[in-house]
């Protein structure tokens, strides 16, 4: 099954999921995101930044017919998410604490041992992020990390992700009228 299909078909489990609650080298942020106050955020380093855009861009890789996590905006969606004003601190807290149980995690499991997870190659992060995943904590932190990627993909480009519709071209979905103008986001309200 391709990954447009699997989304498309995932939709309502997504759904119910919610509502409960990068590349093979070392990752620069892409030319859109170096205007993020990654300190707006408290107490994530760069090293955190770094190492969630790994792990979206591992989870959802750009393909040549498909946007990735990089495309949609994915660590924009969600630093602006986590620095919002109305975020629940926990939100907060559990991502910063997830992130640095994965970079521990990392150094103690990779064959490279002490490796940043985002020095890893490729197949390496892959092994990591499945060991992860068997981790009861892992495992919420990851379900939490997709979720994030989804919200991105489909969000309104009002909220950070999902410029200009691209995720909505690429599943060819025709989002509802009016957008929310800036002045109207959620948290403004």
């Amino acid at each position: 099954m391709d990954r447009r299909v699997f989304i498309l078909r995932s939709g309502g489990t997504l759904a119910a999921v919610s509502a409960s609650s990068i590349v093979n080298a070392v990752i620069t942020p892409p030319k859109s995101q170096t205007d993020l106050n990654f300190s707006s955020v408290k107490n994530f380093s760069d090293s955190d930044w770094v190492t969630i855009a790994t792990v979206q861009d591992h989870l959802f890789p750009s393909e040549t017919s498909a946007p990735g996590a990089v495309e949609i905006n994915a660590l924009t969606y969600l630093h602006d998410y986590l620095s919002n004003p109305v975020t629940d601190p926990n939100d907060v807290t559990f991502i910063l604490s997830g992130t640095h149980l994965l970079q521990t995690f990392s150094k103690q499991n990779s064959a490279n041992s002490g490796a940043d997870f985002s020095n890893l190659s490729l197949e390496e992060r892959e092994l990591i992020l499945r060991k992860f995943e068997k981790e009861a904590a892992g495992k919420r932190w990851l379900i939490n990390i997709l979720n994030y990627l989804f919200e991105a993909l489909l969000t309104d480009p009002v909220y950070g992700g999902n410029p200009d519709g691209i995720g909505w071209q690429w599943l060819e979905h025709r989002a509802g009228d009016p957008h929310p103008p800036a002045n109207k986001r959620y948290w403004l309200l």
